[in-house]
């Protein structure tokens, strides 16, 4: 006695329509355009935002910066005196010795 495995067309049609589904939600989470890839650059544009509102601050700040420094005399001057080590001429320096000397 023989026996075969005999599936009706109608099943072989339902098994077919269940692998191509679950084909296209695979590839839709998991492709080149699926869900998880969408959610990834999502957070990367959320990121860039942030990123550039931080650049606009600091663009916002340097620009103030030189208008300080085209406007302001006694800004150049505090400048000059903290980057430069500067002293106007009728002030006197002293150079005191360290204690490790």
């Amino acid at each position: 006695m023989e026996t075969r495995f005999k599936l009706s067309d109608k099943k072989i049609v339902q098994w077919l329509i269940i692998f191509c589904s679950l084909t296209v939600i695979t590839f839709s989470l998991i492709g080149d355009k699926g869900v998880v890839q969408l959610i990834s650059l999502k957070q990367q544009q959320a990121e860039l935002t942030q990123e550039i509102e931080e650049l606009k601050q600091e663009r916002k700040e340097w620009i103030h910066k030189i208008q300080s420094i085209k406007e302001n005399r006694s800004y150049i001057e505090t400048i000059a005196r903290e980057q430069l080590g500067m002293i106007r001429d009728d002030e006197v320096v002293y150079q005191l010795p360290l204690d490790d000397e």
